[in-house]
């Protein structure tokens, strides 16, 4: 989610929250052919939302949107400026990620490491205090479905390195300012889940307006990202240098991790053989002093070959593994693997390759 994360910053800055929006795959000719939409005011009269394209930096049109005539973009620090005080203001969006494989624990050190709580907690924790020193007071919070799934299916077109379960929602957040004008908040959240890792973000803007034109701004600025349109072909050029880039990755990531295993496989025959001199010099006067010290014996060399001592349940048969994990599992070939997570079974894992595999009991 890293890579996504990337390009999503990168549309934020242009416009907030342009990642999360999109109902139909939009081609250049949808794009050309889109027609004006309208919202109704207060007054029943209907106003025109004309389709606005929306680029990057290089002139490339990323997305089009529907949005009223007199809303400007990228004014004075706000995203969005409009008659009656309407503004939007966009926040840096903040990542984070829970690892549960140590092996991988250096290639995301400078990501924060938490685990996504549930939305309401969320909000709480992060979105109210920040709200507050703005001097705003929290009223309630609702998902937004037709935003939500305009984020789904942005996000389903980025490129993934790997499969993964995905959480794709975006929230409204209601707030009061200190005078009692209502303030609202559009909070998109993103979450995506592997077997060996957690990786989430969020991020929201802000929409305030004079209070007798804030419940239609409201409307207008939740229409206007559900209803926005994305141009293919920027989509498919960062897919394209993203698996290529990621394609790079692996293959540095798998010549290191095979020189630390040459390397920690030279340190363990070293390792190997020093212990097995000390052994010889201890076992001699050892079993010489004391014949019945035999089991005392075994767990000594277990402890300095560090093994762990397992026996099969259905057989009865014993092994020794490496020691230091909580569960073990053994194939018909006589393969083993550790774990230190309590809740994997390599039988669920889709890279085992569906090889069966049974847990073996520890023998203290």
């Amino acid at each position: 989610m890293q890579i996504q994360f990337l390009f999503v910053a990168i549309l934020f800055i242009v416009l907030s929250s342009c990642n999360s929006i999109e109902a139909k795959k939009a081609t250049d000719s949808d794009m050309q052919t889109a027609k004006p939409q309208k919202t109704e005011n207060k007054k029943g009269n209907w106003q025109p939302m004309p389709m606005r394209e929306i680029k990057d930096d290089k002139g490339v049109i990323l997305c089009i949107m529907p949005m009223p005539e007199s809303w400007k973009l990228n004014t004075n620090g706000y995203t969005i400026v409009g008659a009656n005080n309407i503004r939007v203001s966009s926040f840096a969006p903040k990542s984070f990620m829970m690892n549960y494989d140590q092996s991988l624990q250096y290639a995301y050190s400078q990501t924060p490491m938490r685990a996504m709580p549930e939305i309401g907690q969320l909000i709480q924790e992060d979105l109210v205090p920040s709200a507050a020193k703005k001097g705003m007071t929290y009223i309630t919070h609702y998902e937004l479905p037709e935003v939500s799934k305009m984020d789904k299916w942005y996000s389903d077109q980025l490129f993934k390195a790997l499969p993964s379960k995905s959480f794709v929602k975006a929230y409204g957040v209601d707030f009061k300012d200190k005078n009692g004008n209502p303030a609202f908040v559009i909070f998109h959240v993103n979450q995506s889940t592997t077997q060996a890792m957690e990786t989430w973000y969020y991020m929201a803007s802000l929409l305030e307006a004079d209070k007798n034109i804030f419940d239609l701004a409201k409307k207008q600025y939740i229409f206007s990202l559900a209803n926005t349109r994305y141009n293919l072909e920027p989509i498919m050029a960062y897919n394209k240098a993203e698996a290529q880039r990621v394609g790079q990755s692996w293959a540095i990531f798998n010549k290191k991790m095979a020189a630390n295993q040459a390397a920690f496989e030279a340190s363990q025959i070293a390792h190997v053989n020093k212990s097995n001199a000390i052994n010889d010099a201890i076992m001699s006067g050892y079993k010489a002093r004391d014949a019945a010290s035999d089991k005392n014996q075994d767990q000594f060399l277990d402890y300095v070959y560090e093994r762990q001592n397992v026996q099969d349940g259905e057989s009865g048969k014993s092994y020794k593994v490496e020691y230091g994990y909580n569960r073990y599992w053994m194939n018909s070939d006589g393969e083993y693997i550790g774990t230190k997570q309590q809740n994997y079974d390599p039988n669920q894992d889709e890279n085992m390759n569906d090889v069966k595999w049974k847990e073996l009991n520890k023998v203290k």
